[in-house]
């Protein structure tokens, strides 16, 4: 095998890359992270954690070389059993889709054509539609606190589940080459989300049939959650790219028994995992769902089959941990599962949380549709499971590949991590209005055709999933416009040595748009001089006072005179606090809460 001397090469690389970062001092890594951190004083690495992480890394230079030697002495075994099965493979996998590009392009009309890609179009105006709205806390601490650092801290601090190490990765690059601003934030998010459309047009095509898919396909480009996540600095859209993407693979795979399928499945499936640990439902459904489809179609060679199933799950998981080991060495395997800021839920809550946050999944989804309109598609869902083996396959298949893991868990991930399961709600409103217009072609308007119903309902659902959705979009979530106009006049009013003060949850978008603004970060985090200004923002819609601002940043308030309003906004406010001439030690704090 040509591969197997390069793997052994660098698994020894990396082995002798983990010894010798164990060997580092603390004094010398906590001399690079305070040179590297915007306030210059990293107080969280102890000496505790250097420890620790010295521990992890001496352990897994013991693991590569182990690793390193096994597949070394075992590389012939290895070449006997892969090489007749991987023969041609590539070859077959590239003519496979040079033939099905073929057929569609020989099978679809040009009027079919037309009406995917203007959904496809009207569900990325959609969305372009909602990139200039105002930022979110969560898009704005991406940036601040993840994607404008290093690449090493972006890999390796897991401290906060916000860092999506990919979509980490592609905001970087964005805001890096085309400059810091909401729309560069945003855009590989968007990019994401445009392009699973048409490959979720194609997994239904192939699936069912060009006049399901074309249905489903307008439900998804005017899904209220999936347009406001599209056009949100977020990962999410990443991994539903990476689902659609697997499971037109996984469709390869069953058909073909190809090893390309099955390793491009399992590179697919680890970026999304890349991308967030709640990726995990996803390719867990789809390994089930393969595995359902070769139980029902093969009997004589199911074992093989399985087999490679089975090997290109454990390359995934081999994958996936590969990606997040920087962030296994510091903080181990179970703040990657569990993030240390989630809540430990005790067995007996965890009870109570499937009920709740399937209610609030629910209500997160009905906020952006009529009710009326969701009873109806709930109707259309039971017909299309009633009628349909294959649909029914796909919901096993989502259930097996979550509720298992949840249990085993011990924890619900939050609403947006659930979001992947709308695409197969629009796919089942899409089969049940399939049939039901079937049945009234054949007993009221025998004269219109598959083409012309289709298209025409696609309309309908377009305009009547769009429409409810449009009023709630923009005001659904919290964001922060203030931010905008703080960071501008802070640009004209800041002056050398002044500094600016903020608090949660006004710290990052005031900073993000004061950075794209061109305002140093160091106002933020570097001591001011005595003479200097204290522009302090105070938010009083979150309780927030000028003095409780400085408080929090453990600046003495008894030696400031009362600060000054120099900006009012509806739920923000600027002061200028002045060093007052003679400040009395212990005097009373005039104005404070």
């Amino acid at each position: 095998m040509t591969w197997v001397l390069p793997v052994v090469v660098l698994l020894s690389a990396l082995a002798a890359l983990a010894w010798w970062v164990s060997r580092w001092e603390q004094a010398t890594v906590l001399g690079h992270l305070n040179a590297i951190a915007p306030d210059g004083d990293v107080e969280r690495y102890t000496a505790a954690f250097h420890a620790r992480i010295q521990g992890n890394f001496r352990f897994m230079a013991g693991a590569f070389i182990v690793m390193a030697v096994l597949l070394a002495a075992m590389r012939k075994r290895i070449g006997e059993a892969m090489t007749p099965a991987a023969s041609g493979a590539w070859g077959r996998f590239r003519a496979d889709l040079r033939e099905v590009r073929e057929r569609y392009a020989k099978r679809t009309s040009f009027a079919h054509k037309r009406s995917v890609l203007l959904l496809i179009l009207a569900g990325a105006a959609l969305r372009a539609w909602l990139m200039p709205a105002a930022i979110t806390y969560d898009e704005a601490f991406t940036w601040t606190y993840y994607a404008s650092r290093p690449l090493h801290v972006i890999l390796s601090d897991l401290s906060y589940p916000n860092n999506h190490i990919l979509h980490t990765l592609l905001v970087k690059l964005f805001t890096t080459v085309l400059g810091v601003g909401t729309i560069s934030l945003r855009l590989p998010a968007f990019l994401a989300g445009v392009a699973v459309m048409p490959l979720f047009y194609l997994f239904v095509r192939a699936t069912f049939n060009r006049y399901i898919a074309l249905m489903a396909l307008a439900m998804v480009a005017a899904s209220g959650p999936l347009i406001e996540y599209g056009a949100l600095a977020r990962g999410y859209t990443l991994t539903w790219l990476a689902l659609m993407a697997a499971l037109l693979l996984g469709r390869h795979f069953v058909k073909e028994n190809n090893p390309a399928s099955a390793l491009l499945l399992a590179l697919v499936l680890a970026l999304g995992l890349w991308t967030t640990p709640v990726m995990v439902y996803q390719a867990a459904f789809v390994y089930v769902w393969i595995g359902l489809q070769l139980a029902m179609r093969y009997r004589t060679t199911l074992d093989g089959r399985l087999r490679a199933l089975v090997l290109s799950m454990l390359l995934c998981a081999g994958l996936t941990v590969l990606a997040y080991l920087p962030g296994l060495l510091t903080y181990g395997a179970g703040h990657v599962l569990r993030p240390g800021v989630t809540p430990e839920d005790t067995r007996e809550a965890f009870r109570q949380m499937p009920a709740e946050h399937a209610y609030a999944l629910y209500a997160y989804i009905m906020e952006t549709s009529w009710k009326w309109l969701a009873i109806a598609g709930s109707v259309a869902i039971l017909a299309a499971g009633y009628f349909s083996a294959r649909y029914r396959m796909l919901l096993a298949a989502l259930a097996l590949g979550a509720i298992p893991l949840v249990l085993a868990q011990g924890v619900v991930a939050p609403p947006r991590a659930w979001l992947y399961i709308l695409f197969f709600l629009h796919l089942g409103v899409a089969i049940g209005l399939f049939y039901l217009l079937k049945w009234t072609q054949e007993k009221l308007l025998t004269s219109m055709g598959k083409r012309v119903r289709a298209a025409g309902a696609s309309v309908v659902l377009l305009v009547l999933g769009a429409w409810p959705a449009l009023g709630v979009l923009p005001d659904r979530i919290e964001r922060y416009p203030e931010a905008r106009l703080a960071a501008a006049y802070l640009r004209e009013a800041l002056e050398p040595g002044d500094r600016v003060y903020t608090m949660f949850p006004w710290e990052a978008p005031i900073e993000f748009h004061a950075k794209a603004m061109g305002i140093p970060r160091s106002v933020f985090h570097q001591p001011p001089e005595a003479a200097g200004i204290r522009f302090v923002a105070a938010s009083p819609a979150d309780r927030q006072h000028w003095k409780r601002v400085l408080a929090h940043h453990k600046v003495d308030t008894l030696v400031w005179s009362q600060a000054e309003m120099v900006k009012d906004w509806p739920r923000l406010e600027i002061f200028a606090a002045r060093q007052a001439e003679n400040p009395v030690p212990g005097a009373p704090e005039t104005g404070a809460e």
